[in-house]
């Protein structure tokens, strides 16, 4: 990441940083110094899973679901009790991943709510307080004060940026989440401000998030649906699967291959598919994505255009899928093929000046 950094700052003037990373991942840190992160594909041994399960909130308080390996942060935190008993939680910090990020190149600490709020069982988002575990584990005071997404962390590490070439001055947001960087992208396209949407974030999972709407938000962790949090801490119901997993096995070697969106009949027909030539199979995966994506919509009562974004944004295979199922909706003329960088940019661009950002 620093070299990148360096690299950048030879051909650009780098003024701001946002720092942004995927959900339920966290750093366990001593002093000034980063000691350990857990995978969160992980599988926590049983005895620590039980004993987790008896001390987390009701899905109903924090509205996360228990997931499976160490996909829930708190998971995490408590299975490092076990293995630093030394350090965690006798004196040991913890920081959230994007605001570690934050932490490495200003040295200011922070939490915030989006990464709080992602399926982490460290958040009550009705109440807008730390969970009980949390506060129990004496966990919400070792993860740093509560800041904004957008709000200033502080100024690049003063050697750090002459090391990098970074201007002096150079400022570093306190970060958020990916897929609510996506959301804030979403939000700014024309048309999805004024009213309700969805955003499909694409990639290694395609997450599904509804805003606005009539319909009163469902959550069902048997469905695994539950609530993010977006930069302003409101609710936002979301819905998952790990589409992108998903795809590249169907692929195989044949990954790379286009759908074409004139031979839905014939893939959707297929008994053997993933043994048929590369480009049908990509057809028939492309359909079985949009069929996985429409059920999220569906069961998130989602209302409004749709804005694609990610990996699979451009991928006129899934997008004319999509719309052969869920014809009542239009996708939202814009498509985000990385709308998580363009979430972060309005961030550090400010109020009122990132729709024309988006935009271009």
């Amino acid at each position: 990441m620093l070299d990148a950094l360096a690299s950048a700052a030879r051909v650009a003037e780098i003024t701001a940083i946002v720092p942004v990373g995927h959900g339920a991942a966290g750093v366990l840190t001593d002093g000034d110094h980063p000691v350990i992160a857990l995978d969160y594909e992980a599988e926590p041994p049983a005895p620590i899973a039980a004993a987790y399960e008896e001390r987390r909130d009701p899905f109903e308080a924090t509205l996360s679901p228990r997931l499976p390996q160490g996909l829930n942060l708190g998971l995490q935190l408590f299975w490092l009790e076990r293995l630093r008993p030394d350090l965690w939680p006798a004196r040991g910090e913890a920081l959230l991943w994007p605001q570690y990020w934050a932490w490495r190149l200003t040295g200011e600490r922070a939490s915030e709510l989006t990464s709080l709020g992602c399926h982490s069982d460290l958040w009550r988002p009705a109440e807008r307080r730390f969970s009980d575990l949390a506060i129990d584990r004496g966990w919400d005071w070792r993860l740093g004060p509560l800041r904004g997404a957008r709000e200033i962390a502080g100024e690049v590490r003063p050697a750090l940026a002459a090391a990098l070439g970074l201007p002096r001055r150079c400022r570093v947001l306190v970060g958020l989440h990916d897929s609510n960087a996506a959301l804030v992208a979403a939000r700014a396209l024309a048309g999805a401000a004024s009213g309700p949407f969805a955003v499909v974030s694409t990639g290694t999972w395609f997450i599904t998030m509804a805003s606005g709407g009539t319909a009163p938000p469902r959550f069902d962790p048997a469905e695994d649906m539950f609530a993010n949090i977006d930069v302003e801490g409101r609710l936002v119901p979301t819905a998952r699967f790990m589409g992108g997993r998903d795809y590249e096995t169907w692929m195989g070697e044949a990954l790379g291959a286009a759908g074409d969106p004139d031979r839905f009949e014939e893939a959707a027909a297929l008994t053997d598919w993933r043994a048929s030539p590369p480009r049908l199979r990509a057809t028939r995966a492309a359909l079985e994505l949009a069929r996985n994506t429409a059920r999220s919509l569906e069961l998130l009562g989602a209302q409004g255009p749709i804005v694609l974004e990610g990996r699979f944004a451009r991928d006129a295979a899934f997008a004319a899928a999509l719309r052969r199922l869920r014809p009542g909706a239009s996708l939202a003329p814009a498509m985000l093929v990385d709308g998580v960088a363009l979430g972060a940019l309005s961030l550090a661009l400010g109020e009122g000046r990132d729709a024309p950002a988006v935009r271009a």
